[in-house]
């Protein structure tokens, strides 16, 4: 099983279960912490990339569930860009697009859907791998943007990374037939913000930390 990413949630038995996999907890909500790219789980990851592991990696760089009609897709957050730039050597980047799971379980059900509907139709489709080139070049860039990093020019690298890696997936989810994109699908400002965190009932959960 190949390592992935999972939001921490507020209930301890479910993250409890995603735990027993192959995962990595992501802190994203209050009362989590640390959160954004640089949390021990991202900087794990860049290490599971490297040497001596050179292990693969399954992220959804959008970062939550989003089943808007004809599977539009959110903008790519900058984890892919952490794992694409900071990694020991230029990874191999597979794009995929996959349909259907928004009839298997439907977000936002009112009643909420707590099982999975049966005899839904899947498609999960993989594109050819990312121009190594173009990614060196990224690599390069942030080879020299390090040595003396400011704010705007590792956040305009960081997202100029993300946006290659969706247009690679965007790619692989036109050729199974879904429309263009309507306008601002890329722009974070055409999203809501996340919701507010849930109630805390247990407390902080027990792998929010790893060791080196």
């Amino acid at each position: 099983m190949r390592p992935t990413f999972f939001a921490l949630l507020t209930f301890s038995i479910y993250s409890l279960i995603f735990s027993l996999g192959q995962t990595l907890p992501i802190n994203r909500i209050s009362p989590y912490r640390p959160r954004g790219i640089h949390q021990p789980s991202m900087n794990h990851a860049v290490r599971l990339l490297s040497a001596p592991y050179h292990a693969w990696i399954h992220i959804f760089p959008e970062a939550r569930v989003y089943q808007a009609p004809n599977l539009p897709m959110r903008f790519f957050k900058m984890g892919v860009s952490k794992l694409i730039l900071e990694s020991d050597r230029t990874p191999l980047v597979i794009p995929m697009f996959h349909s259907g799971m928004q009839n298997v379980m439907v977000e936002g059900k009112v009643p909420p859907q707590f099982f999975p509907s049966i005899g839904q139709e899947i498609r999960i489709k993989f594109g050819e791998p990312m121009d190594l080139t173009a990614l060196r070049g990224f690599r390069e860039r942030w080879d020299k943007v390090k040595i003396h990093p400011t704010k705007g020019d590792v956040r305009t690298l960081r997202i100029e990374t993300a946006e290659m890696v969706r247009n690679a997936v965007n790619g692989v989810r036109t050729s199974m037939g879904f429309p263009p994109e309507p306008p601002g699908s890329n722009d974070p400002k055409s999203f809501p913000h996340d919701p507010p965190p849930a109630p805390r009932r247990h407390g902080r959960w027990w792998w929010t930390r790893q060791k080196s």
